[in-house]
């Protein structure tokens, strides 16, 4: 089983920052600093150096050295320099959204997916400031209102929306204690 593990092919993600392919960089490194960078929070730094060609005894080391700005400070700033390229790949923005939704609203539509192409070109209008949201925030409880109060506001909501009911008015028990 532990054979298997390690007999599978790693699939090495796509550089997005120019710092890892400095000369001085070698190829393991370059793979470490890959596999950490885009598996964050999917595998530990030791997991990754195995993945990268470092050896099992000394992974853990290495893992550590290797973020070390100190011991290896141009592979310590590939690192961030590969994390600050992603946040920037997949940083939104207003004209990624529109693009964005703009292409699944005509994936939708090609395909007749006509809620999905209407909902897409909705959102687009609202990114873009078309349609306005509005919201009415109230403050204050009932429980901040009088008996009188509570009264006249459920009767100007009945005048209001239209509201027909009947209703039975309930008494309060004497506290026989």
């Amino acid at each position: 089983m532990e054979e298997n593990k390690e007999k599978q092919e790693v699939i090495i993600p796509e550089a997005l920052s120019d710092v890892l392919f400095h000369h001085k960089i070698t190829g393991k490194q370059r793979k470490f600093i890959l596999l950490l960078v885009h598996s964050e929070g999917l595998h530990t730094a030791t997991h990754c150096a195995l993945q990268a060609g470092y050896a099992k005894d000394s992974a853990v080391v290495r893992a550590s050295e290797l973020q070390n700005p100190e011991k290896y400070p141009l592979v310590a700033k590939a690192i961030e320099s590969e994390r600050r390229a992603i946040v920037e790949r997949y940083k939104c923005t207003q004209e990624r959204s529109l693009s964005t939704l703009a292409r699944i609203r005509d994936k939708a539509s090609e395909s007749g997916n006509w809620n999905a192409a209407v909902a897409a070109e909705t959102r687009r209008g609202q990114i873009a400031g078309l349609y306005v949201d509005k919201k009415e925030i109230l403050t204050g409880t009932i429980d901040s209102m009088s008996r009188d109060e509570v009264e006249k506001k459920l009767q100007d909501l009945k005048e209001q929306y239209s509201i027909e009911t009947t209703f039975e008015e309930v008494k309060e028990l004497e506290n026989k204690s």
